[in-house]
Order: C-alpha cells, then sequence, then structure tokens
C-alpha cells in the first residue's frame, strides 16, 4: 500500500508573515512527489481555497486561528474561523463545520502563540497535537509536547510551520490514503512521522522577513491593540475598512 507523504501545518503569503507563494506551494510539492497538504494560514482560509485550483494534490483547508489563549488551528473548514475567541469556543466553532481540532506548538512561549499549561485543561477539546515544530529551536518545547500527548492519548503529528519557500518541509508524515476528516485522523493515528527542523539559516531570513513585513504595514493597520503580539496584523487588518486588502497589496 502505498503512503500519502503529508504536510501539516504550512503557510501560504496569504498569511502576513509568510513569502511562500501558491505556485512556489503548488510546484514543491509536485517536485517532492507530496500528495496532501494542510494549508493553515494565520485567520484566513483564502490560501487554501485557491490553491485547490493549482495542485493535484489534496488540499486540506485549514486555519490557524489566533485566540485570546494561543493559537489553535482548525482543519476541513468550510468557512473562517473568527478570531479572538477563547480557546475553547474557536474549538467548537472549528467542531460546527464537522472539522478537527489540532494542538500546534502548545508549550512555545515566544509571542505567547502556544497555549502553554492551559493545555492540559483543554486536553479534552483536541484531535491531535504537534510534537514536532520545525520552528522551534530549542528541543525543551518538543519534549514536553511528546509528553503531553503520551499523557492524554493524542495523536502525534509533525508540523512543518513553514513561512520561507526556502525550507518548506523539513518534516512531514506518511499515512495510508483516506476519506475525509474522521478516517485522516484516524489514518494520522498510525502514521510514520518524519520529524525535522528548520536550518538555521531560516531562522535568520524569517526575522528579516517580519521586520520588512511590519515596516510595509500601512500605519493605519501598523498599531493595532491586541491581546497577543503575533495576533494583530491579519486578524486587525480585518477590522479596518479595506485593511486587508491593503496589506496584502504591500506584501506583493
Amino acid at each position: 500500500m502505498k503512503l500519502v507523504k503529508t504536510l501539516i501545518h504550512v503557510h501560504t503569503d496569504y498569511s502576513y508573515d509568510s513569502s511562500i507563494s501558491l505556485e512556489t506551494l503548488a510546484n514543491f510539492m509536485e517536485r517532492e512527489d507530496f500528495g496532501c497538504v494542510a494549508v493553515t494560514d494565520h485567520d484566513t482560509i483564502d490560501g487554501a481555497l485557491m490553491l485547490r485550483s493549482r495542485t493535484t494534490a489534496r488540499v486540506i483547508v485549514g486555519e490557524e486561528v489566533s485566540t485570546r489563549d494561543g493559537h489553535v488551528i482548525g482543519l476541513f473548514l468550510e468557512e473562517e474561523i473568527r478570531p479572538g475567541m477563547s480557546a475553547r469556543d474557536t474549538a467548537a466553532a472549528i467542531r460546527d463545520q464537522g472539522g478537527l481540532v489540532f494542538l500546534p506548538h502548545p508549550f512555545v512561549r515566544m509571542f505567547g502563540c502556544g497555549l502553554g499549561e492551559l493545555a492540559w485543561e483543554l486536553a479534552d477539546l483536541f484531535d491531535a497535537v504537534e510534537v514536532n515544530n520545525a520552528q522551534n529551536l530549542r528541543a525543551a518545547p518538543e519534549r514536553r509536547a511528546h509528553g503531553f500527548a503520551e499523557r492524554t492519548g493524542l495523536i502525534k503529528y509533525a508540523g512543518s510551520d513553514a513561512h520561507l519557500p526556502s525550507s518548506i518541509a523539513p518534516c512531514y508524515q506518511l499515512l495510508r490514503d483516506f476519506d475525509g476528516p474522521a478516517d485522516f485522523i484516524d489514518a494520522l493515528r498510525t502514521a510514520e512521522l518524519r520529524e525535522g527542523r528548520h536550518p538555521l539559516r531560516y531562522f535568520a531570513e524569517i526575522g528579516r522577513q517580519i521586520i520588512r513585513s511590519m515596516a510595509r504595514l500601512p500605519r493605519t493597520i501598523r498599531p493595532a491593540p491586541a491581546p497577543q503580539p503575533e495576533y494583530a496584523r491579519a486578524s486587525y487588518a480585518r477590522s479596518v475598512p479595506g485593511g486587508l486588502e491593503e496589506m496584502r497589496a504591500t506584501q506583493r
């Protein structure tokens, strides 16, 4: 039985902090024989929907949602999930669409993007937990994530969290073919995880990219008040008339 090479948790340039174009991602998947990708842009599903028409690979429509408590990923979505809710309410909104609820980088403290200790209280909300995030420079958060998965019984997955075309899939999973959300999570249960990390040059490059993208952000959007520092750009831009379109225009 041929296994499906599957990339989970990747960003396109529909995320404010990513420079991976849809064309670049589609070409990469074909070249590297990826049969499935779960696109999880920040607070939008537009990139995932657009990618479907540009590749023969299976595209799982996802969203990395900025909640009040940290990031939560929804997969197999039909509509965008509104950012700014609690993690519990966000999970409920994902379930209402028949989607899967994934927990990315639970113990990463930078920018408040992980749920941290709250993950233990909310463990019953999730279908799977990210035990390998390729953007983790330190091993400690991943050791904690592995332990968390073992103690809670949650399914493990590897998340690339790629934002740059220079390093898209240092980690991925091989799983049997599947049909729909329930079968996907069942296939992931027995998947072979190929863990990895972005090269050091990636981290220097991503730092420069974030600084450049913030500098290009229109001043009407830039000073956004927000409960999480990383929340600001994509979600706040939505609250400004024409803000999201203006933000994306500055990226291209």
